[in-house]
């Protein structure tokens, strides 16, 4: 939203979390639960950063300085361990606001950047025909009917940028929206890692343990209006990602949550 953009954190930050589908079912969801489990006693709390750095609501518990320190400690190795890999596009609304005079939705304009960067993601690793899910989280009919208007128009290059704009075609795309309390990994992993890809965008030294974990997962991360990237992306090959080296590998999953 640019009308009021909030001044302590006048970005938006969208997240693509590339995963393979067997990975997920393996590791990423049950130790997402058991971490749970181990803290608040049970798997249905659904992880919020914001109420996590406030510690409020079930978090509360953070409160107590060891806790925190070994909530931290296991939170961030289960985010190291899991194979993802990560494109981020950080869209600053203020300086959006003054280049221009009609801008675009900061939301598509992200939407629209990482997409790119997935279908760069898949042809490096040989995943062309292969059906792959994009999981957004859920924000209102109304505004997943736009984000999802975006996306087709996207997949079908329609180019108001005027930017080159990526062939999908061998690339099939599936958008599904999901709700928040639907509790799924992917969409808690993507949250977790906005707020520092967002802080570290305009302070490199912001954030440093949780960014020294991010970061060798970070194919892509743009920030825009600014020209370019980031940081050059590092090698779009993954050696997670097998690609043609198994019979039948099962199809991808991207969680997108905000």
């Amino acid at each position: 939203n640019l009308d009021p953009i909030d001044p302590r954190f006048p970005m938006l930050n969208l997240v693509f979390c590339l995963i393979r589908k067997d990975h997920y079912i393996d590791f990423v969801v049950p130790q997402l639960h058991q971490l749970k489990i181990d803290f608040f006693g049970h798997a249905d709390l659904i992880l919020h950063e914001s109420e996590m750095r406030r510690q409020t609501g079930a978090f509360a518990i953070l409160a107590d300085g060891d806790v925190y320190s070994r909530w931290m400690r296991e939170l961030l190795a289960w985010i190291e361990q899991t194979d993802v890999a990560v494109i981020s596009a950080c869209i600053d609304k203020i300086a959006l606001t003054r280049r221009y005079a009609h801008p675009f939705d900061p939301y598509d304009l992200a939407i629209r950047f990482c997409l790119e960067r997935t279908r760069q993601f898949l042809a490096a690793n040989n995943q062309s025909q292969r059906l792959t899910q994009v999981i957004f989280e859920s924000r209102g009919k109304r505004h997943d009917r736009a984000a999802g208007l975006e996306f087709d128009q996207i997949l079908k290059q329609a180019n108001p940028l005027g930017h080159h704009l990526p062939d999908f075609s061998q690339f099939p795309l599936d958008p599904l929206f999901i709700p928040k309390r639907a509790n799924l990994a992917g969409h808690q992993l993507c949250d977790l890692l906005a707020r520092p890809l967002a802080k570290w965008s305009f302070n490199a030294s912001s954030h440093r343990r949780p960014m020294q974990i991010i970061q060798p997962k970070l194919i892509a991360h743009k920030v825009f209006p600014q020209t370019g990237w980031r940081r050059p992306p590092r090698s779009q090959k993954s050696s997670y990602w097998p690609g043609n080296t198994r019979l039948n590998p099962p199809a991808n999953s991207s969680h997108a949550p905000r």
